[in-house]
């Protein structure tokens, strides 16, 4: 005698088909691991979050890896669009971070591109001038004194390829000093030290040596009571030079440091002309 399936019976085998449908679905629309996945191509469309991500990076060259420079290139290029250098003055962020760039510039820590791309785009690099003014006196002299305890002498080179700013910065401090510009507290703390204030490398700034030339001939005219605007006029190499200071600065190549050296002249070198 055949037997019918309870009413209980056949609602327990639509609900073992139902489940068995659903398990089966599932595992069907399981992505399928011996190919790349949709969930690996999905991460690898997710935006950067690299230092150098942000809204310009579609512009940037790929050889840019510093973080300074890779948010003041955009900036940089339009500055010379617009004034036909790239030498952003300070006042604004992306002015800081161009003064950034030449100290990272001295210190090593930008690459070799980095430092082609933007000396092409006309970008003004840091003078040892530049260098004493913007280092902590402090934090400079101690690593001066670090230098003299691994090397026992103070005759660091100009040019010294383990800490280039260190190397300018002492040759700049040694300027200052021969004429009499250093401040004296300054000063004081060298002679602590001991330093040795004459250098036994052969050095020098080719602008200083012919500024300070200029500059004692200019104030000697203006105390014998001479115009000094008609000494430059009458000494055309003098008028030479200074008409070369001014189109380095009208091309934004002359140093923040040198410009207010041109300033104490005592002669309108902006509007030289010969």
């Amino acid at each position: 005698m055949m037997m019918t399936p309870s009413r209980h019976t056949k609602l327990g085998a639509v609900i073992s088909l139902s489940l068995t449908f659903i398990s089966s679905s599932a595992f069907l629309s399981l992505p399928d691991i011996s190919r790349p996945s949709s969930i690996t191509s999905t991460l690898r469309l997710t935006p950067s979050t690299s230092p150098l991500s942000n809204e310009h990076s579609d512009d940037l060259p790929s050889i840019i890896k510093s973080p300074v420079l890779a948010k003041a290139y955009p900036a940089m290029l339009k500055h010379k669009s617009n004034h036909g250098n790239p030498n952003i003055p300070l006042g604004s962020e992306d002015g800081k971070r161009c003064k950034t760039l030449r100290r990272l510039a001295f210190q090593n820590k930008l690459t070799a591109d980095e430092v082609e791309l933007l000396t092409d785009l006309g970008f003004r690099w840091s003078s040892f001038e530049d260098v004493y003014t913007e280092c902590d006196f402090d934090e400079m002299k101690s690593k001066l004194m670090a230098y003299k305890e691994s090397q026992g002498t103070f005759q660091i080179p100009k040019k010294y390829e383990l800490d280039p700013e260190l190397g300018a910065w002492v040759t700049m401090v040694r300027r200052l000093y021969k004429s009499n510009e250093l401040p004296k507290d300054e000063v004081d703390k060298m002679n602590e030290i001991q330093f040795e204030w004459i250098s036994s490398r052969k050095c020098g700034s080719s602008f200083m040596t012919r500024y300070r030339e200029i500059q004692e001939l200019l104030n000697n005219a203006t105390v014998s009571g001479l115009d000094a605007s008609k000494v430059v006029d009458d000494e055309l190499d003098m008028k030479k030079w200074i008409h070369a200071q001014k189109c380095a600065f009208e091309s934004g190549k002359l140093s923040e440091s040198r410009i207010s050296c041109m300033n104490d002249l005592g002669v309108d070198w902006r509007h030289i002309s010969l």
